[in-house]
């Protein structure tokens, strides 16, 4: 194969901009090379001796100087490619406005339609939230930031988990890990008792609630689209090792106050090109922490801005690429995108098939509000109580209240009654006063 023919197959991104390289080659070296050593001089130079023939501009004259000039572009500062030739610089001040646009992906069915709920007819019942990241299920990526990617990635978590029509037929509500998975089922059992105390029906109202950025790493699915674009750009063992050693030296808090100690967990991660490294962030066999945490890891090391670079991707797309579209732009502490119920007879837990947690816990799906609504419009008694008790310490209160509405044993459930209901319908028309909403 020549080198142009090299150049044309070693990557699609390359492929689908060879020619405007070849027009501006001092530009390109440039991006490529991210101002390294290499000068636009000798680009310029390299070209004229690659493609010497004026009246055809694309034929090779001298295939060692296109090797060369092929290597300078493609060589970039940490020795692969594409450097720079998909990945797009943005800033909050200068946003590029087709980051976290570039991606495809399609749905690949079995999901029931979305059945509209109103809150009027949940009322007897007692509401309580908990934490989802805010990926889609059953869609199929085929490619990040206009990187096809080796294997296709099917999404399998986020709200629509319950949506999942063999879900559905199985009382599957949501997954998690054992521990977790424990918590929600004994916190389901606490509102239930408060519930019936109160004169309620004895229903509990599970409402999941968007999470802060980057709550999808724990997932499988930002690993595998990175693992994807890993083989792809065909790193040098330099890069793989600087990759490893970052993980390696990847530094846990733990604890607070005097006792808070810093741990390097994965010291023992056995490498991000071996099979036994992959096999830990799957399992986290011989780490001193879970999968999850080493997953969240690797990503945080490969979203970093030099490391997208070097990969030729924005790690704004592929958060994109995996997100419920209904959760688009959601910000933190949102909920009535789903709901689900579970009555009388409680809630169970089973071994679960999903690829990032073990743990199914049962419930019914019930379908959606139809808008996504902070928190605090469905907790009109219980979230400023709990900010009450907040007040004077340090942190963001509206996070310490939505933490404790997560995570505590009791108390943490409301009764959905007339004075709920007009708090939603109160905050829906102040929304469409101000014009944002339909």
């Amino acid at each position: 194969m020549t080198p142009l023919g090299t150049a044309f197959g070693r990557f699609d991104a390359l492929k689908r901009r060879l020619y405007d390289l070849i027009q501006n080659p001092s530009l390109a070296a440039q991006q490529a090379l991210g101002g390294v050593a290499q000068s636009a001089q000798e680009a310029q130079a390299l070209q004229n001796q690659a493609f010497g023939n004026p009246q055809r501009p694309l034929q090779v004259t001298d295939e060692q100087a296109l090797a060369r000039l092929t290597g300078m572009i493609m060589g970039g500062p940490l020795g692969f490619a594409p450097v720079g030739m998909t990945y797009r610089a943005t800033t909050p001040l200068k946003p590029d406005p087709e980051v976290g646009t570039r991606f495809q992906r399609e749905s690949v069915g079995g999901l029931a339609e979305k059945k509209p709920v109103k809150i009027e007819d949940l009322q007897g019942s007692s509401a309580m939230i908990m934490p989802w990241d805010s990926t889609s299920r059953n869609m199929r990526v085929t490619s990040v930031s206009e990187e096809t990617l080796p294997t296709p990635v099917i999404t399998h978590g986020g709200q629509d988990y319950a949506r999942d029509i063999s879900h559905i037929e199985k009382g599957v509500a949501g997954a998690s890990n054992l521990s977790i998975a424990k918590r929600i089922r004994d916190r389901d059992t606490a509102a239930r008792e408060e519930n019936i105390a109160a004169g309620g029906s004895g229903k509990i109202i599970h409402l999941p609630t968007t999470m802060g950025e980057g709550a999808e790493n724990f997932s499988v699915m930002p690993t595998q689209v990175l693992l994807g674009l890993l083989d792809k750009s065909n790193p040098t063992k330099k890069f793989a090792k600087e990759i490893d050693d970052a993980i390696k030296n990847y530094k846990v808090a733990k604890g607070v106050g005097e006792s808070r100690v810093i741990t390097q967990p994965f010291k023992n991660f056995k490498g991000v090109m071996t099979e036994e490294g992959r096999m830990q962030l799957y399992t986290g066999e011989g780490l001193g922490s879970t999968a999850g945490e080493l997953r969240k890891a690797f990503v945080d090391r490969l979203t970093l801005k030099e490391n997208q670079k070097a990969l030729g991707f924005n790690s704004e797309d592929l958060a994109a690429a995996i997100t419920d579209p209904a959760l688009a732009n959601v910000r933190k502490g949102y909920t009535g995108n789903t709901v689900l119920m579970t009555d009388e007879r409680g809630m169970h837990l089973l071994p679960s098939q999903n690829p990032t947690y073990s743990t199914d816990f049962t419930g019914q799906y019930m379908g959606t509000l139809g808008q996504n609504v902070p928190v605090e419009v469905l907790f009109p008694r219980l979230f400023p109580a709990l900010a009450s008790e907040f007040a004077g310490k340090k942190g963001d209160i509206r996070n310490m209240v939505l933490g404790a509405l997560e995570k505590r044993k009791t108390g943490v459930s409301e009764l959905i009654d007339q004075q709920v209901v007009d708090n939603y319908y109160k905050y829906l028309e102040n929304q469409k006063l101000l014009g944002l909403l339909d």
